[in-house]
């Protein structure tokens, strides 16, 4: 099972219908059913636990079911609105992929922004030393809370065009546009302008976008030791500010293994370890950090068992925000293109529990796996490729299949649980 190098040349040429509609309804349903059992999850978590409570749950946003009128609840589902009628038009598929890339940036950026805009300057306990620093700088840099808010929207929401940059590489140009919408106006937006996690999530989508890109086989020779270079760089960047991402150094060298390019993945780890050994230089060690996070994660434990809700918790937490499309592409998982990306979020999804959070500030880096856990929701399975292929002498038509319903219940979901509370 191989990562495909797809050609570009090929021309997308219309929107496909939307495929069984049965199919999405279900997918929907299923969704929906795994909502409200983590809700009735928190619910008994909170009247049977003294660590977990209304404090401790700030992520979740239905706290007291008043309804304050704001901005963005009118900015939100005219956003959601724009989206979904632009991604169903024809001209979508013809829109130049440079245009799709900005365009999708320009879009995420308003949905996250009339979702939430209230930073938080501070950084949890279990945080990494780069997180602490980083953090510092954007609130001298910004000198408001405004700008502090616009520097982190700005930048958490490259997450977007550089997960399409990847899904591209590896799935194709098809698939990625039909991701598009679904990226954009992910449920899991509302958190990711918070602090410095949806930062790290845009770092760890350049890791992978950049290894992606360099590992193709047009890629050669200086240009493929280099790319391998920048993207273990940037994965010790990445690593810096959230310790999680150490996870995403799975998916690139299954990206590596895949694609079977051994050289960059020694490459790409020195460059990493490269990274980490120069940031030990300068009096911030990552190992060390990472073995505290993990005493006071099992000390927490130990310490107040109530803790151990988030073993159920936290992976329920995930898919809800990840929204209906983590249905179709968990069950694509293994069958598709997409696995290298999804292998090292999964991973990190099962530990995510023990991540090292505390009773008054949980942690959020669980923010940059949900980009990466729905990439697959599109991609082609590749047990059908024969059914689908063209007849002799018939020129291929090439189309995107975009799940607007799936888009449609994710972004609802989102508005109704984000301006509940």
């Amino acid at each position: 099972m191989t990562a495909p190098q797809t050609s570009f040349t090929d021309r997308v040429e219309a929107l496909a219908p939307a495929g069984p509609r049965h199919g999405r309804l279900r997918d929907i349903a299923i969704w929906l059913s795994l909502l409200v059992a983590t809700l009735t999850m928190a619910s008994v978590a909170v009247s049977t636990s003294e660590v977990v409570g209304p404090a401790t749950l700030p992520w979740w946003p239905a706290q007291n079911l008043s309804l304050h009128v704001t901005v963005g609840m009118v900015v939100a589902p005219l956003t959601a609105a724009a989206v979904l009628v632009a991604a169903s038009r024809p001209a979508a598929a013809r829109m130049s992929w440079t245009t799709l890339l900005v365009a999708s940036y320009l879009a995420s950026i308003t949905w996250s922004a009339a979702l939430h805009t209230n930073v938080d300057p501070t950084t949890t306990s279990t945080a990494t030393d780069g997180a602490h620093r980083a953090i510092a700088f954007l609130v001298s840099y910004s000198g408001s809370e405004a700008g502090l808010a616009i520097t982190v929207i700005a930048l958490s929401c490259l997450t977007v065009p550089l997960t399409l940059i990847a899904a591209k590489s590896v799935c194709g140009p098809v698939a990625a546009r039909a991701l598009a919408p679904l990226l954009i106006l992910g449920p899991w937006a509302a958190w990711t302008t918070l602090g410095m996690d949806g930062v790290a999530a845009a770092a760890c989508a350049a890791v992978l976008a950049c290894g992606a890109v360099v590992s193709e086989r047009r890629v050669r020779g200086a240009d493929a030791f280099w790319g391998a270079a920048a993207a273990g760089g940037l994965l010790g960047i990445a690593a810096l500010l959230s310790y999680g991402a150490a996870w995403f150094a799975v998916s690139l060298l299954c990206l590596y293994f895949a694609r079977r390019r051994p050289a960059q993945i020694l490459v790409s780890a020195g460059a990493a370890l490269a990274v980490l050994a120069l940031a030990a230089a300068l009096g911030t060690s990552w190992p060390y950090g990472l073995i505290d996070t993990y005493n006071a994660a099992v000390g927490e434990i130990a310490a107040h068992p109530g803790q151990l809700w988030w073993l159920a918790l936290m992976p329920a937490l995930v898919c809800v925000a990840c929204g209906p499309a983590i249905v179709e592409s968990l069950r694509r998982f293994g069958t598709g293109p997409a696995w290298p990306l999804m292998i090292g979020p999964l991973l990190a999804l099962m530990i995510a529990p023990l991540s090292g959070s505390n009773p008054e500030h949980p942690e959020y880096g669980w923010i940059a796996l949900c980009p990466w856990l729905i990439v697959a929701s599109t991609t082609p399975v590749q047990r059908l490729a024969a059914q689908s292929a063209p007849k002799p002498g018939r020129r291929r038509r090439r189309s995107v299949q975009v799940p607007l319903v799936t888009a449609a219940a994710g972004a609802c979901a989102a508005v109704v649980l984000m301006y509940s509370g």
